[in-house]
């Protein structure tokens, strides 16, 4: 799959909500389950700091000049060697900064564990059944530390992701559709079962909120790691979550690149499309017309 320290206490900044006077509509700001947040002075830094007890990396990038009310942006990566530094990785290659900048957007890339199959270690998100509420923490601790830390609209937060990352969207969207305006999901899915695990991937559960989601998927040969040996079809899980979200009435738009499992420019633009124009309670612009995406996306 393509794409992909300083621990610094909060007791300095207390981390507080006034419900009454807060500026959002989405859920409240979760307590942090290990009272620290990472340090978020130095935008493109991969930084440590304590989450459920266990450290955690994540890179932050936010504007070189912040405004008032900025969006947020959480990218979730895909499955990479132990070693590597996929959430840089992933901030350099589709130049996450130069987005920040443009569209004064708060961009969060966490680190997934490191899982060891067979000897293989391995970055991905533990999105097998049940095991999951640790990455669930740190997504809500993420949230609620940047909400403290910068100005920005937690009502514009949008979660995207590729590959193994795009599962854990599906994790995120089953258990926390409260705190999305919206969902990019590219090359994921929900509902997978994967040989040498009983559990199932990526659960599907009915969304607490409608939130929009843009499904995007890379046809026949959007599979992983190879046609010669299919652990994950990446385009029949996709049809999956689909199914699911139109079973339970969510607004979806479908694309299909056909370029396998990679991300492509016109889908990265497409995404972008999505990031910008979606706040959490209001509908989809896009619920009546998806304008020129009709070459290659669908409302299903």
């Amino acid at each position: 799959m393509l794409f992909l320290f300083s621990i610094l206490a909060c007791s300095e900044k207390e981390i507080t909500e006034d419900v009454e006077t807060r500026a959002w509509r989405s859920a409240e700001l979760a307590p942090l389950s290990s009272d620290a947040c990472p340090d978020m002075t130095q935008s493109g830094e991969l930084v440590s700091f304590l989450s459920s007890g266990e450290e955690r990396n994540v890179n932050i990038i936010f504007p070189e000049v912040e405004t008032e009310n900025m969006r947020v942006l959480f990218f979730f990566h895909g499955l990479m060697p132990e070693g590597s530094d996929p959430a840089s990785q992933t901030a350099s290659a589709l130049d996450l900064q130069g987005f920040a900048d443009e569209y004064e957007t708060v961009i969060i890339l966490p680190e997934s564990p490191v899982w060891d199959l067979m000897g293989q270690k391995f970055h991905l998100w533990d999105i097998e059944e049940g095991t999951y509420q640790n990455d669930l923490a740190l997504y809500d601790d993420l949230r609620t530390c940047v909400a403290n830390e910068f100005s920005v609209d937690l009502d514009k937060l949008v979660s995207t992701g590729f590959s193994g990352g795009s599962l854990f969207n599906t994790v995120l969207l089953s258990n926390r559709s409260d705190t999305l305006a919206a969902v990019v999901e590219m090359s994921g899915g929900a509902d997978l079962q994967v040989p040498l695990f009983e559990g199932t991937f990526a659960p599907y559960q009915t969304p607490s909120t409608d939130i929009p989601i843009l499904l995007v998927s890379g046809g026949d040969s959007d599979i992983w790691p190879d046609a010669s040996f299919t652990l994950v079809d990446f385009n029949d899980a996709t049809d999956t979550l689909q199914e699911n979200l139109l079973a339970d009435e969510q607004f979806v738009v479908r694309c299909r690149h056909n370029s396998g499992h990679t991300i492509t420019s016109k889908a990265f633009s497409t995404a972008v499309d999505w990031i910008l124009n979606h706040e959490f309670g209001e509908a989809s612009p896009y619920e009546d017309d998806i304008g020129s995406w009709e070459d290659w996306c669908e409302i299903p």
